[in-house]
C-alpha cells in the first residue's frame, strides 16, 4: 500500500526558508576569487558527504549546510534542492536559485531523501563560460542501514546480522515487498531502525511465534504488519531477562532519589507511519518485569485489534512497578473489530510506584501524556480506558482533540492531581453509557474532558484492515459537528 505525502504545502513551506552563505563576498569581478582564471570553460564543484554538516538551531530544530570547494573564476551558483522519496514524483524545494557564494543551509527533514545540485555560471567579464552540466548528489537523512533480501525471513536475517554496538543501526526493507517475520526479533541493548519504504511500504506478514524484542532504543517506521497468525502477546515484548546496566541503581536513578529496582530503556521507542491488521493482545508488553520507559511513540499509524482478550493495549501489568515517563500518542486511528470488557487501553501494575519520582528520582519527577489528534473506536468499550496511572500533580495530560467512540471511562487517564488539558475531544458510548463524569468534568481551561457527540463516521469501521488499500479500506471520517468544528480526531481522515 502506499503511503501518500501528508501535510504537503506545510512540508515545502518548512523548506523554502533557504539561507545563503558568501564564501566570496560576491563571485564577480573581484580578482581576489578569480585566481587568474580567464576565457575558460568552468566545471561544477565536487560534491561528497563531507560538504554536509548538520546545524542545531536555538528552537531545537536542525538545518543542514552543504559548501562546496570555490571555482575561481565563477560568477556563483545555481542551487537546486529536490525531496526524492519518490524518485517518479520528486518535490521541488529550490529550483535555479542563484547563489552569490559556496554555501547553503535548508531545514532538515527527519527520514528524508533529497536530491542537491550545483552547477557553477559564468562570468562574462572574465570571458568564462558556465559548467556544461551540474553536480547532482544524492542526500539522505535516514539513518545508514542493511536492506533484507526479498525472500528471506526477518527474524533469521536480522539476528544473524545484528551487531552488538553503541552506535545506531538500521536494517530496511525493499519497497513494496512481502517479508515474513516467524520468529522473535531480540534488539537486546541495541539501538536500532526498522524501516521499510515511506512512499511504498512493505508488508511483514508475523508468524505464530513472530514479534519484536527490545531493552534499547527501537524505531519501527514504514512499515505494514499482518498479525492475523501472531500468538505473542506484544508486537513490541520487553526483555525478559532486563541487563543490570540499565537498572534503577547502575544508571543512577536511586542516587538521586528513586526508591523503586526496575529497570529503564532511556532511548526512544518509536512506531511511526505502520499499519497493523488484527492484533489479537497487546501492541507492548512489557513481559511482567519492571521496565519503565523514558520516551514511548506511536504516531500515524492504524492500529486495527481484533482484542477481546485480557491484555491491554498498552501493557505493563503483571509487574511490580513501571511506568512510561513520556507518552506520545498522536495522528493515529485505533480501532477495534471486538467488543472488550476484560481489557484496558492503557495499564500499569501498581499505581503508586508509577509515580515518576520512584524510578526516575528527584530530577525526573514528571511524567507527560500526549494523546491528541487520534480517534479510537472501541478500544475499549466495555473496560476502563487507563488503569493503575499514578495521582501525582508532577503528572501532564495534553489529552485533547481526539475523538473517543464506543470508548468507556476517559477519565480513569486523567489523574485528579495532574495538569490537565483536554480541548476537542469528544466521545461517544455504544456498548455502554459513557460515564458522566467524563461529559461533566473541565481542566483548569474549564474545556470538558470531552463533548458527548456521535462522530457519525462516513463508514465502514467494522472491518478487518485491507493491507492493499490506501487507509486500509476503512473511513473513520466524521460528520459531527463539534469533532468538524476542532478537526478533531486522525488527520487523514480529513485530507491531511
Amino acid at each position: 500500500m502506499k503511503s501518500k505525502f501528508k501535510n504537503l504545502g506545510n512540508l515545502c513551506c518548512l523548506l523554502m526558508f533557504l539561507f545563503v552563505v558568501s564564501c566570496a563576498n560576491g563571485i564577480d569581478d573581484n580578482e581576489r576569487f578569480s585566481g587568474g582564471v580567464t576565457n575558460a570553460q568552468l566545471e561544477s564543484p565536487e560534491i561528497n558527504e563531507n560538504c554536509f554538516s548538520t546545524l542545531a538551531n536555538s528552537d531545537g530544530s536542525e538545518s543542514v549546510k552543504v559548501t562546496w570547494p570555490l571555482v575561481y573564476g565563477a560568477g556563483g551558483y545555481l542551487f537546486s534542492l529536490s525531496i526524492v522519496d519518490d524518485p517518479s514524483n520528486p518535490i521541488v524545494v529550490v529550483k535555479d536559485s542563484i547563489v552569490d557564494g559556496c554555501s547553503v543551509i535548508f531545514d532538515k527533514l527527519e527520514d528524508t531523501k533529497y536530491q542537491v545540485s550545483v552547477k557553477t555560471l559564468g562570468n562574462d567579464n572574465l570571458n568564462n563560460k558556465e559548467a556544461a552540466s551540474a553536480t547532482v548528489y544524492a542526500y539522505s537523512t535516514l539513518v545508514p542501514a542493511v536492506t533484507i533480501p526479498e525472500g528471506t525471513d526477518i527474524a533469521e536475517y536480522i539476528m544473524a546480522n545484528l551487531q552488538s554496538s553503541t552506535q545506531e543501526q538500521g536494517f530496511e526493507l525493499l519497497a513494496g515487498k512481502t517479508y515474513t517475520l516467524n520468529g522473535l526479533v531480540d534488539f537486546d541493548l541495541n539501538t536500532v531502525t526498522f524501516r521499510g519504504d515511506k512512499t511504498n511500504r512493505p508488508t511483514v506478514i508475523v508468524g505464530p511465534s513472530g514479534g519484536l524484542m527490545t531493552q534499547g532504543g527501537l524505531k519501527v517506521k514504514f512499515i505494514n504488519f499482518d498479525c492475523t497468525e501472531m500468538t505473542q502477546i506484544g508486537i513490541l515484548t520487553l526483555s525478559g531477562t532486563p541487563s543490570e546496566t540499565i537498572s534503577t541503581t547502575t544508571l543512577g536513578y536511586i542516587a538521586d532519589g528513586a526508591n523503586q529496582s526496575g529497570y529503564v530503556i532511556e532511548n526512544p521507542v518509536i512506531f511511526q507511519e505502520c499499519n497493523f491488521k488484527n492484533i489479537k493482545n497487546s501492541f507492548l508488553y512489557g513481559n511482567a518485569k519492571n521496565w519503565s520507559l523514558k520516551d514511548f511513540r506511536i504516531t500515524d499509524c492504524i492500529v486495527q485489534l481484533d482484542n477481546s482478550s485480557s491484555n491491554p493495549v498498552i501493557n505493563l501489568q503483571g509487574a511490580s512497578n513501571g511506568l512510561i515517563k513520556n507518552l506520545t500518542i498522536k495522528n493515529n486511528t485505533f480501532y477495534n473489530l471486538s467488543d472488550n470488557s476484560s481489557a484496558y487501553f492503557i495499564r500499569y501494575s501498581n499505581s503508586s510506584n508509577a509515580q515518576p519520582k520512584k524510578i526516575f528520582g528527584n530530577s525526573g519527577n514528571s511524567s507527560t501524556f500526549e494523546i491528541s489528534y487520534n480517534t479510537f473506536s472501541k478500544t475499549m468499550n466495555g473496560k476502563d480506558f487507563a488503569n493503575n496511572l499514578a495521582n501525582t500533580n508532577t503528572l501532564v495530560f495534553n489529552v485533547h482533540h481526539n475523538i473517543f467512540y464506543d470508548t468507556y471511562r476517559l477519565n480513569k487517564l486523567l489523574s485528579s492531581q495532574g495538569k490537565i488539558y483536554t480541548e476537542g475531544n469528544t466521545i461517544f458510548g455504544v456498548l455502554k453509557t459513557v460515564d458522566s463524569s467524563d461529559t461533566t468534568k473541565k481542566d483548569a481551561s474549564g474545556n470538558y474532558y470531552a463533548i458527548l457527540e456521535d462522530p457519525q463516521f462516513a463508514g465502514p469501521i467494522n472491518t478487518a484492515f485491507d493491507l492493499s488499500q490506501d487507509n486500509g479500506g476503512v473511513n473513520f471520517t466524521p460528520a459531527g459537528p463539534v469533532a468538524l468544528q476542532y478537526k478533531s480526531g486522525d488527520p487523514r481522515w480529513y485530507g491531511e
